[in-house]
């Protein structure tokens, strides 16, 4: 049955009908939407979630006067262009009589800019007068809001243009309707200060839109996730000094050049005093034979106070401390042409210990120690991304979370804090046949370390042999990690002749990407893509006209052993409980991980492909209880058994 039109949100639907389910899930997020809530929903690929959740998010800011805003968040660029081509999708069929609906398509400035000082100052206007400046700006801020852009034809007209793309898209957003951007603008507080008040953007009177929200925990961990070394000390001591001399240079009164230069001295001082509590950490280290260990942030803190507690003035460590801060955020040093990097070690700095101190007495955050290269290191690790997204969440005008894998729902309204009082948590079932798409468990292979060995990668590969002799078109293998894939592949003899290999390397970027996805759609010969879970080639990548035929996943990526795995463990146990905790910390992203690669292959209903676990204990009940209730297995006692099932499938499904 197909829903009809006579729904208010139907009216912001970019199709003539809506299925059985994305009618249900639109009709669910335009109320919840306008009672200011959150739903959660588990919406697998294939529901038509994106066309549903700007029809309810639209009607809801059009029938509610609290509402000013439609914040649209992914991470994947291809997201963003579906985005835009549903809005202009959704435009043609709005009567004349009703306004059209306004979108500014916007991606990292880095990106659209491409020119950027250390201070994250843009010059790719340098050259242009104020009047033809102004002018400039002015056409591409209309261009924009003439009608729904992709963000790479806004980049491409800014060029030609000869103004800031970015710059632009801003100043456009400030009246746009729907925005479209990364999690960071609102999640990670250091890019959201500065963006979302330049684009005249409040929360609480926002919709917020989290798409592949199953990403959004680590995105917000990763977003306080900072590191601190003797050379960034040093680097930021040697910054102070170069920022001295160009005060002096500009007439810098003398009050000035003495606060900078106490806080130069102080900073020697920490240099000293960091290097000695570095060389002390890496003896522990030696001594116990770790690689890594966990530290106090009140024991690094009274590094730095011991350091702040004297200064030229004479006074104490708040003082100093203060006035150092200060000075991190003035420091401004000439770019290098050999500088990749536009950050400067001193707003590294400044960043590191402004965590440091907030989260001082938190048990939400830990501080691990360990080596990079020859040198001591102290990585911000946060335990908890509740402490960032709760409130943000409860602040906003609306909430939609939703992701293929956003299971179980319970886990990610836990993990970010979201009050069940105020939403509401739905599971949608897959559109797709499982017939379509077998899911075949193999139960004589195992990525489990003790087990690891030659027997064991042989009969891995033999799996994949047979996967690949009975499948017609292209196979994606996806290892637990880069070590897995290269023991796999160690000896290549064994992979099918007809087909190319394509491997996946850590150091790939956007561009090397597309040109290993496109090889794929070429349609000339067979290809065999070996890739890792979380990588570039099994989250984010639509393989879109069943350019894959099948999917192998090698194994249960488990976060290995560390003091961040443990103190996550730990902190997620005294929070919710041994079982949650370990479920939340360890089993089901790493089983979540497996999903969103083996559903790499199905992303229409004419699609088909066979899904291969080679992981043995997915059959046992620790782990087979953390799939989806939904998902139908075969088990497979070895490859002849795997080659048996394939050739089946595709007898069927040519």
């Amino acid at each position: 049955m197909k829903g009809t039109s006579s729904a208010p949100w139907m009216q912001y639907f970019a199709h003539e009908e809506a299925r059985d389910q994305q009618r249900e899930f639109m009709e669910a997020s335009a109320k919840i939407l306008l009672e200011g809530r959150t739903i959660i929903a588990e919406a697998p690929t294939g529901l038509g979630k994106t066309a549903a959740v700007i029809a309810a998010s639209v009607y809801a800011s059009r029938h509610s006067e609290s509402v000013s805003k439609i914040l649209f968040l992914t991470g994947r660029q291809s997201q963003h262009r579906i985005v835009v081509d549903t809005i202009l999708g959704l435009n043609e069929r709005l009567p004349s009589e009703v306004p059209k609906v306004s979108v500014v398509d916007l991606i990292g400035r880095e990106s659209m800019c491409g020119k950027l000082d250390m201070q994250r100052q843009c010059y790719c206007e340098e050259d242009a007068s104020s009047e033809a400046l102004g002018s400039r700006r002015s056409r591409l801020r209309q261009w924009i809001r003439d009608q729904p852009r992709h963000v790479e034809d806004t980049i491409q007209r800014g060029r030609a243009e000869g103004t800031c793309p970015y710059h632009c898209s801003i100043e456009a957003a400030r009246d746009a309707e729907i925005i479209v951007m990364d999690y960071n603008h609102v999640f990670v507080e250091s890019v959201s200060r500065s963006s979302l008040s330049s684009m005249s953007v409040d929360l609480d009177s926002s919709i917020l839109i989290v798409d592949e929200a199953h990403n959004l925990p680590d995105r917000i961990r990763m977003g306080l996730e900072l590191r601190l070394t003797k050379k960034m000390v040093n680097a930021a001591r040697y910054e102070m000094e170069e920022h001295e001399e160009a005060s002096e240079r500009d007439g810098a009164s003398d009050n000035e050049l003495l606060r900078i230069g106490s806080s130069i001295a102080s900073m020697r001082r920490l240099g000293s005093e960091i290097e000695r509590w570095m060389s002390a950490g890496m003896r522990r280290l030696e001594e116990n034979e770790d690689k890594d260990m966990l530290v106090s942030s009140s024991e690094l803190l009274q590094v730095f106070r011991s350091s702040l507690s004297s200064s030229l003035e004479g006074d104490g460590w708040e003082k100093g401390m203060s006035r150092l801060m200060k000075i991190l955020t003035e420091v401004r040093v000439e770019e290098s042409d050999d500088d990749e990097d536009p950050e400067t070690s001193c707003s590294r700095l400044f960043s590191f210990l402004d965590i440091l101190s907030r989260f001082e007495s938190s048990e939400a955050m830990a501080l691990v120690f360990d080596l990079l290269a020859d040198e001591g290191r102290v990585t911000s690790c946060l335990l908890d991304p509740s402490v960032i997204s709760s409130e943000l969440i409860s602040g906003c005008a609306g909430s939609i979370l939703m992701s293929g894998t956003l299971y179980p729902t319970s886990m990610y309204a836990d993990t970010l804090g979201i009050n069940r009082d105020s939403s509401i948590e739905m599971a949608y079932s897959s559109p797709f046949s499982p017939d379509r798409r077998p899911v075949i468990i193999a139960s004589d292979v195992t990525t489990r370390y003790a087990e690891r060995g030659e027997m064991n990668t042989k009969k891995i590969r033999e799996h994949i042999r047979a996967v690949l002799d009975s499948t017609p078109g292209n196979v994606a293998v996806f290892t637990t990690s880069y070590g897995i894939l290269n023991d796999i592949l160690e000896d290549r003899d064994w992979v099918n002749r007809s087909f190319r290999i394509k491997e996946e390397d850590p150091e790939m970027g956007k561009s090397d990407v597309s040109r290993v996805l496109k090889s794929l759609e070429g349609g000339n010969g067979k290809n065999v893509l070996f890739g890792v879970m979380g990588g570039r080639f099994s989250e984010g990548v639509d393989y879109s006209g069943g350019v894959l035929s099948a999917a192998v996943c090698v194994g249960l990526p488990l976060p290995p052993p560390s003091s961040r795995q443990s103190a996550t463990l730990e902190y997620m146990s005294q929070r919710f409980g041994r079982e949650k905790g370990w479920r939340y910390a360890a089993g089901q992203p790493a089983v979540n991980s497996v999903l969103q690669a083996m559903g790499r292959p199905i992303r229409k209903e004419e699609d088909r492909a066979i899904l291969v676990m080679l992981e043995k204990r997915f059959g046992g009940r620790t782990y087979s209880r953390l799939l989806p209730d939904n998902l139908v297995t075969i088990p497979c006692a070895d490859s002849d058994m795997t080659g048996r099932l394939s050739k089946r499938f595709f007898t069927r499904y040519p």
